[in-house]
């Protein structure tokens, strides 16, 4: 008799609300690989077997959605953008809540970091084996996103507000963090030089 092939439901959610004030152009539009940097992340988590990806956007939402060409991914709307990512991953949980949408872990991605490969974006997903993990991506300089948190936190992860994301959380739940190696995750375009240099070289 095989046994039953155990499978955890991972929404992912794309911070995209910021208004790229380093940047001399709005930062989710700028090209990436036949795409835009917006673009390639969702193309990422898809094929990384999310189970639902969402989007969130404040700043420029307008040009962004016309330029949003992946009709399965769900737009969240954060009015206070201007406070930070914080306020955009609380808005994801509210929206989990409203709708009444049930997921065994959240996967937080930022489409500033477009050298991360698929296959790590695959081990976070996996990696969520629903009992009560934080699964952070870490590299030399530390740690952070993409992270993927246990439906557990989310309760806590509603109450951000501020510009430091989920550091707080992470912080208070030491003991139950894994890391997974990912030394790309140190590099975000947050400049336009970052942008041109990183994107001659692998972004073509």
């Amino acid at each position: 008799m095989s046994g039953a092939l155990f499978t955890t439901k991972v929404a992912a959610v794309v911070v995209a609300a910021g208004a790229s004030s380093r940047m001399t152009a709005i930062k989710q539009l700028l090209t990436w690989k036949n795409t835009t940097l917006l673009g390639h992340v969702i193309n990422q988590l898809e094929e990384a077997g999310a189970a639902h990806i969402f989007v969130v956007l404040g700043a420029h939402e307008k040009e962004i959605l016309k330029n949003i060409d992946s009709p399965g991914v769900t737009i969240i709307h954060n009015y206070d953008w201007s406070q930070g990512m914080g306020t955009s991953i609380a808005k994801t949980i509210t929206y989990f809540k409203d709708h009444q949408l049930e997921f065994d872990g959240l996967l937080i991605a930022s489409c500033d970091q477009p050298l991360i490969k698929l296959t790590h974006y695959k081990k976070l997903i996996n990696s969520c084996i629903n009992d009560g993990r934080i699964i952070v991506s870490s590299y030399n300089e530390g740690q952070g996103i993409p992270v993927v948190f246990d439906k557990i936190y989310f309760n806590e992860l509603s109450t951000l507000k501020n510009d430091v994301g989920a550091k707080s959380i992470v912080k208070n739940h030491l003991d139950r963090l894994i890391q997974i190696d990912a030394p790309e995750a140190a590099i975000d375009l947050d400049t336009k030089e970052s942008y041109e240099l990183y994107y001659h070289t692998n972004g073509i």
